[in-house]
């Protein structure tokens, strides 16, 4: 066995990687043998000029940055024979072998990763740093005290601007952008390409173009095949983010801002002190406007509390403090859902008990016209409208994952259509109802979120009807009940929207 290199303040132990010019190792700080640090190895005289340069450049980014999501550069040292780079050291290994561990990963998991790596992508972007070299081999994985992400080896990384473009060939060819694999000039964009590879290969356990050879790679590049989505096997918003990721033509493919805004990543719910600051706040407006029987805006309250709360408490390390967390979280689940039964249940009581005959048309009616009588003659809108409705009632049911997904549809073709809909009584309602709407999804958001938590490794049971209070058995999605729900739903928000002078 070949004799470690000696490093100067460092015991090496074991060699834990290997590249064409580098050797990566495990070591400790002489006399501290719990300070463990990773040390890359680089041969000088492998080194051409080019990777000298990129040696000089990692060792100036990495200098540079200090971030949770970063591999951190200790220090750097040099003698005739190598140069030495000390990292800390990662001890969960790195999302390559993860992912081979468990042959694919949950949406949970993958999301997580997510959100590390665009926290990560967010600080280079600031400092105009591309990474060029994203794969699953350089996201490394540090255990404790939670699963954390860190982006590793910046050996070809190069400073870029939006504008800035560029022609060299770099990186690795499974998850290099077509532009740059195909030796077209390619922008800051090109990264974002190697993102929506790693979260697929994250979610099916395979890269969307794997193939034998680098030949077979680059004809599929070129034929631009469509990169296939498994059904049935992720979310609505997972798909968006893997399709807005792998666009072909970099001009196509989602900016920066759309990744880091995307809702699958969801950046503003990470479990962070500023989430849990938010999440307090509107938990304790929610208590407030709740003992004023102000239950609408309560339970919107309360839903926007646990969408900052939910993560915090499933990323807290202290399993005792974790279990106190999630008990409290309970109750204000199940509040929620006690309120959702109120609002939602009690207007179907009282609906129900009107006339029978839609033909009829009361005074109120009159007075408030209908949004759906309103869109009737065009069939655009009333499709729309009919679409976002169906989300309301899949809302009432607990079937959260469907009421988002018909909230979604339907509020992304009325964004569309109102930017051609002129000023006018129906102008002013769907602004109305798109905003109310665009609450009710992010609610759905939220108590999805939370069928998700557990308690003493238990999940907490959220119906999928109403809850105890509503005293009613739940009920089956019915086109008589849709209809009721709909017209009471929409007058309603009506008669808050206009005034009698505007009938």
């Amino acid at each position: 066995m070949s004799a470690f290199p000696q490093v100067e303040g460092y015991q090496i132990i074991k060699n834990i990687g290997k590249g064409s010019t580098s050797t990566v190792y495990l070591a400790h700080v002489k006399e501290k043998t719990k300070n463990m640090v990773a040390i890359k190895v680089i041969e000088r005289s492998k080194m051409s000029k080019s990777a000298e340069d990129a040696v000089v450049t990692e060792i100036g980014v990495m200098k540079k940055f200090k971030h949770k999501h970063i591999v951190q550069m200790i220090d750097f040292i040099w003698d005739r024979k190598n140069i030495y780079i000390i990292l800390e050291h990662c001890d969960g290994g790195d999302l390559s072998t993860f992912i081979k561990q468990r042959k694919k990963l949950s949406e949970k998991i993958c999301r997580k990763f997510m959100q590390q790596l665009a926290l990560a992508l967010q600080f280079l972007r600031s400092h105009n740093v591309s990474h060029l070299d994203l794969k699953p081999q350089n996201l490394l994985l540090m255990r404790s005290p939670q699963l954390t992400l860190k982006v590793g080896d910046f050996g070809l990384a190069n400073f870029m601007n939006e504008k800035t473009q560029m022609e060299n060939i770099r990186g690795s060819p499974l998850y290099m952008a077509p532009e740059m694999l195909l030796h077209n000039r390619y922008d800051v964009k090109a990264d974002l390409w190697s993102v929506g590879v790693i979260a697929y290969e994250c979610m099916f356990g395979r890269a969307p173009y794997a193939s034998d050879s680098i030949k077979d790679l680059c004809e599929k590049v070129k034929k631009v095949l469509p990169i296939e989505i498994p059904p049935n096997q992720v979310s609505s918003e997972c798909k968006d983010l893997l399709l807005g990721l792998l666009k072909h033509n970099p001009s196509e493919r989602m900016s920066y801002h759309q990744f880091f805004k995307h809702p699958f990543v969801d950046l503003d719910h990470m479990p962070t002190t500023e989430s849990y600051a938010k999440g307090l706040e509107a938990i304790h407006q929610a208590v407030q406007l709740d003992s004023e029987k102000k239950y609408k805006a309560a339970f919107s309250k309360y839903c926007t509390g646990l969408q900052y709360l939910i993560p915090c408490s499933q990323n807290e390390p202290d399993k005792i403090k974790k279990e106190a967390f999630q008990i409290k979280l309970n109750e204000y689940i199940k509040r929620a859902e006690e309120l959702k039964a109120t609002l939602y249940v009690s207007k179907i009581k009282i609906s129900s008990e009107e006339k029978a005959d839609n033909s009829s048309t009361s005074y109120d009616d009159e007075r408030y016209p209908t949004l759906t009588s309103l869109c009737q003659n065009t069939p655009q809108l009333a499709n729309a409208v009919e679409i976002a409705l169906s989300g309301q009632m899949y809302l009432v049911e607990g079937q959260y994952e469907a009421a988002l997904e018909k909230y979604k549809i339907g509020l992304n073709l009325l964004e569309k259509l109102l930017e051609k809909e002129p000023p006018g009584i129906r102008y002013n309602l769907l602004i109305k109802q798109v905003t109310d709407w665009t609450s009710q999804c992010e609610n759905a958001r939220s108590l999805l979120q939370s069928k998700d938590q557990k308690v003493n490794d238990q999940s907490i049971d959220v119906p999928d009807g109403f809850s105890p209070i509503s005293k009613g058995k739940t009920d089956k999605k019915s086109p008589k009940l849709f209809r009721v729900v709909s017209r009471l739903v929409l007058r309603t928000n009506n008669r808050s929207s206009l005034s009698p002078e505007k009938k």
